[in-house]
């Protein structure tokens, strides 16, 4: 038995929001732990728009940086955070202006201001030594509770069980199935999202086992494995296309280390295909990706077009300045509505999101601005696989592939903060180690080495 929105939805919601602010009073940096289930959790406060946990949270953060009154910028993100600043505020003041919905541009404004305070917070606070550890923590943690009431979800619907489904607002749930499988969401406000978190939740625990010896690292090397597992039962075509691209990018960003990986990859898949067959999983997996297979090749012209994205996308092909400067930041619903109609942007009065996010930030900001983002973002993978950050590349190279068809911006922020903090405290032990050492900064001559405090060479 399904059920969606309770009188609980506001209190945790309310819960959520009252326990970060207490944090980022008392403690700021323990609230790294706490966002990743905040930006994923779907509870909601039914007002003009639905408030979440994961408009809340971002919002607080905007205020408590106005109230810390300084603005903190790596160095090598500030260009990038100059354009897109300018381009942005561009965009906005046009919406409120000009744009057909200057309300819709003015909450969406604020989403993105929101967004922003994200990644400066995670920079800020990511410079302390504890923080990185708790995120990696606070999302493996995560990860274990929804792969947990994902599996709940899996059974009840088996057995006639009460489980919160899909949310459709405050006066309505249901479930998805596929090939008579049930799509879990756990907590999540749908599948796609449920998969991609599930999945860094994966590389967290992965992370958090390097950290650790013996049974303890088995376990969570384990509990990785089976988050992996559970994630397959989203039944996401999305999610299933972002695993295979980023098996590619993480092929050529760490050649070497999967191709020591081969033969667990081997027994993981061929687990899978067994399980898979007796259960009747891999042949709901193969509908699926077939079902979606048609999806797009019928594109705008299936007989029920649900996805936004087909046509946002035509729009884009008749339409080709879009792509440069954008329709405005959050007048896309409106334009598309008034090219092709009722369920498209709006559906009696209902606002129907485009899910990709780079699509969604080309037509709210601009190509310019999108295309500024992601260059950003494939420079920082590098710069972070230079210097031995795995969990961070992986991470984020994973939210960057996943964002050409789902939303991960809010995750993707945090990310990047926590990354380009990374990189500085490196950097800085570094040159701190250097000015130390009795060879100056520049460390041994060529054909020299560097020899330990006892005067040995270390074995």
């Amino acid at each position: 038995m399904v059920f969606g929105y309770t009188p609980l939805d506001p209190l945790i919601v309310l819960i959520g929001t009252a326990y970060a602010g207490f944090l980022l009073v008392r403690d700021p940096v323990r609230l790294m732990a706490f966002l990743p289930a905040a930006l994923c959790l779907y509870f909601i406060i039914p007002t003009v728009t639905l408030l979440t946990l994961w408009q809340t949270v971002p919002l607080l953060l905007m205020f408590w940086l106005i109230a810390q009154g300084k603005l903190v910028l790596p160095k090598s993100a500030r260009p990038f955070v100059a354009l897109l600043m300018f381009l942005f505020l561009v965009s906005c003041v046009y919406a409120i202006v000009l744009g057909r919905d200057p309300t819709r541009a003015v909450i969406r404004s604020i989403y993105y201001a929101s967004t922003f305070a994200l990644f400066l917070y995670a920079y800020d606070i990511g410079r302390r030594p504890e923080a990185y550890r708790l995120f990696v923590v606070g999302f493996a943690v995560t990860a274990a509770i929804l792969s947990l009431y994902g599996l709940y979800q899996f059974f009840a619907s088996a057995t006639g069980l009460p489980y919160r489904g899909i949310l459709r607002g405050a006066y309505g749930a249901d479930s998805a199935f596929e090939n008579g499988i049930l799509r879990i969401n756990s907590l999540a406000n749908e599948p796609k999202r449920l998969g991609y978190v599930l999945f860094v939740g994966a590389l967290a625990f992965f992370e958090r086992a390097t950290w650790l010896h013996g049974k303890a690292r088995r376990n969570s090397v384990l509990w990785g494995v089976g988050v992996l597992f559970v994630s397959l039962f989203t039944f996401s075509g999305s999610y299933f296309l972002a695993l295979a691209l980023f098996g590619v990018g993480a092929f050529v960003l760490y050649p070497v280390r999967l191709r020591k990986a081969w033969i667990p990859l081997l027994v993981f898949s061929l687990a899978f295909v067994a399980f898979g067959q007796n259960t009747g999983l891999y042949k709901a997996l193969e509908t699926g990706i077939e079902r979606r297979q048609q999806e797009v090749e019928l594109g705008t012209d299936g007989y029920v077009v649900y996805r936004q994205e087909f046509f946002a996308q035509d729009y884009l092909e008749r339409h080709p300045g879009t792509a440069f400067t954008g329709v405005g930041v959050g007048q896309y619903y409106n334009v598309l509505h008034s090219k092709y109609g009722d369920g498209v942007g709006l559906a009696g009065g209902r606002l129907l999101p485009i899910n990709a996010m780079a699509l969604e930030l080309t037509f709210d900001v601009g190509g310019i601005a999108a295309a500024t983002l992601f260059s950003g973002l494939v420079l920082l993978i590098f710069r972070l696989r230079r210097r031995g950050f795995v969990f961070l590349t992986l991470a984020l190279l994973f939210l960057t592939v996943q964002s050409l068809t789902i939303q991960t911006l809010l995750y993707i922020a945090v990310v990047t903060g926590i990354g380009l903090a990374q990189l500085r405290t490196r950097v800085s032990e570094e040159n701190e180690s250097n000015s130390q050492s009795p060879l100056g900064e520049y460390g041994p001559e060529p054909g020299q080495t560097a020899l330990p405090a006892n005067g040995r060479s270390a074995s």
